[in-house]
């Protein structure tokens, strides 16, 4: 067969076989859009197999960063150490299978809701929305979140809105849910400063690297706008932190470990973890602290030191203001120089009254009626991450 002959045939054979190798790959591709489309089209309309277990049907949420308070449907319910009691609704004999299954769902996605507190506040915090054309699964989204910081300085945080039953929430991303709309965030300042120009654009720009990877429509404020609301952010919080302190001392030289110890627990103060600090509650709030300076009750000697002064702290933008923390903590500390035989001085030495409990307390309203102002209420938690 002539040279020629030959090499025609080769090419054609080589064209026959890339023609069907794209032949496949377009049947295959149109395969997997196709199977897409009907899982997608299976999740907005909700259908599930009935054989399929409760707990696959309605999945918990799983645990994850959180969401901007002032787009929840819901009213904001602050955290609580006590586990939230769960409300059995009652259902009448005539309900039928199905609509009792739908009450049930419904019951416990309003539980969730309730349990769910955001942490989120567009008052401290930068939030970037990220918004999908189509439902996109939770586990995807944490998946393209691996990289970013685990401890950083300032709070990072992200939720997503999930729908149930016509319901929408903001919730942690689960990893089971899916999800049209996310929100993340990043603080924009605590006691260490405001945040720098490089934090923000580090983390501006691993918001838009995520948006990209899950193909999502996101909107940015602008970086100069932020820095801007940061600034002004810290400057109102070096006004707002305030923190009032006394001293107790011993008339004579000194006290007894032992008995400063036992005085502070029949008050009903508790010593802290680190066994620095005595604190005080009320509730689930944390008043005020009381320390001996450099005695630590758990790893120094306590049978050979003396106590000569006792240091009451109160950091006002972390307490209520309802509370009343200062009289109250001028109240016990005064009830314990009575029992511990001391007398209760100010900053500069001066033996402090109830009189001057009032004129505390006056100064004490500029303070408060400014953080009323900003929307950053004392003892919320809010004020708790900007303070901190």
């Amino acid at each position: 067969m002539p040279e020629s002959i030959t090499r025609l045939t080769e090419r054609f054979d080589l064209q026959v076989a890339l023609l069907a190798i794209g032949a496949f790959l377009i049947f295959a591709l149109f395969l997997y859009n196709f199977f897409r489309t009907q899982k997608l089209k299976k999740q907005l309309l909700g259908s599930a197999v009935t054989s399929m277990p409760e707990e696959q049907i309605d999945p918990s949420p799983t645990t994850h960063p959180l969401a901007d308070s002032s787009t929840l449907e819901v009213p904001k319910i602050e955290p609580t150490f006590q586990d939230a009691s769960v409300h059995q609704p009652e259902y009448s004999n005539d309900v039928s299978p199905i609509s009792h299954q739908e009450s049930l769902s419904v019951a416990h996605h309003e539980e969730i809701v309730q349990i769910y507190s955001s942490r989120m506040d567009p008052n401290i915090d930068c939030v970037v929305v990220l918004r999908f054309s189509l439902l996109v699964n939770g586990k995807e989204i944490l998946e393209h979140m691996t990289n970013w910081p685990q401890n950083p300085t300032y709070r990072i945080a992200s939720e997503g809105l999930y729908e149930l039953d016509g319901v929408n929430s903001w919730e942690l991303i689960n990893e089971q849910h899916d999800y049209r709309e996310i929100q993340l965030s990043m603080q924009l300042a605590n006691r260490r400063g405001p945040i720098s120009q490089e934090e923000l654009s580090e983390y501006l720009g691993l918001a838009s690297e995520l948006a990209h990877e899950i193909d999502a429509e996101i909107d940015l404020p602008p970086i100069s706008q932020v820095l801007s609301q940061a600034q002004d952010l810290d400057q109102f919080s070096v006004q707002c932190d305030i923190q009032l302190g006394f001293n107790l001392i011993p008339n004579m030289i000194s006290w007894a470990t032992k008995d400063v110890e036992a005085a502070l627990l029949n008050k009903g103060f508790l010593l802290s973890r680190d066994g620095v600090f005595f604190n005080y509650f009320s509730g689930q709030h944390l008043l005020f602290k009381a320390q001996i300076p450099g005695l630590n009750f758990l790893t120094d000697d306590l049978q050979t030191y003396r106590i000569k002064s006792i240091l009451f702290a109160l950091d006002v933008p972390l307490v209520p203001q309802h509370l009343d923390a200062f009289p109250k903590m001028l109240e016990v500390s005064q009830q314990l120089a009575q029992e511990l035989d001391g007398k209760v001085l100010d900053d500069n030495g001066q033996v402090l009254e109830k009189s001057s409990v009032n004129t505390i307390v006056a100064q004490l309203e500029p303070i408060y009626q400014l953080m009323r102002e900003w929307q950053i209420l004392p003892g919320s938690s809010s004020a708790a991450r900007l303070f901190s």
